[in-house]
């Protein structure tokens, strides 16, 4: 066997480092992408579970303030100030900010009727009375780390009825 000279002799001699540079440029081309993403979901959920908290938060304030038709009668009430402070409280400060509204609606209800709407002074025929909607609805958008992956839009909603 002839000995090895010049290029292919001191590649043989010298690949000790190679596997070691194959195995960071492998493990940064699918670890990072990986855990970037598990990051992006776990953001996700926490604001998904803050948004749950916020739409239950305003849900106990109309139900520990249930008022009256009239007090729930508009955008700019009392009541429905306190539903969505409530509500912005139990999301708390941070990113991702949220939108949070809560609109009113009234139906005149008697057992075994379908909802029918009001007049405009709250009052419904004899027999019925007015039941007072309450929909709560907050939105946000979680932008994950990274440039390869989207904004993750959530939202919840819910109705409750207010006696």
């Amino acid at each position: 066997m002839k000995p090895q000279r010049g290029l292919r002799a001191w590649n043989a001699r010298h690949r000790g480092g190679v596997a070691s540079i194959e195995a960071a440029l492998g493990i940064s081309l699918v670890f990072i992408p990986l855990l970037l993403g598990v990051i992006g979901l776990g953001m996700a959920l926490v604001t998904a579970n803050r948004l749950d908290d916020a739409l239950q938060a305003a849900v106990f304030y109309a139900w520990a303030n249930p008022g009256t038709a009239s007090g729930w009668g508009s955008a700019g009430s009392t009541s429905v100030t306190g539903a969505q402070n409530a509500a912005v409280a139990a999301y708390g400060a941070g990113t991702p900010a949220a939108t949070i509204t809560v609109s009113v609606a009234f139906n005149c209800v008697s057992a075994g009727y379908l909802p029918a709407q009001p007049a405009s002074n709250y009052t419904c025929p004899t027999g019925q009375s007015v039941a007072t909607y309450i929909t709560m609805t907050a939105n946000a958008s979680v932008t994950p780390p990274g440039l390869m992956f989207p904004a993750i839009p959530l939202s919840v909603s819910g109705t409750a009825r207010v006696q």
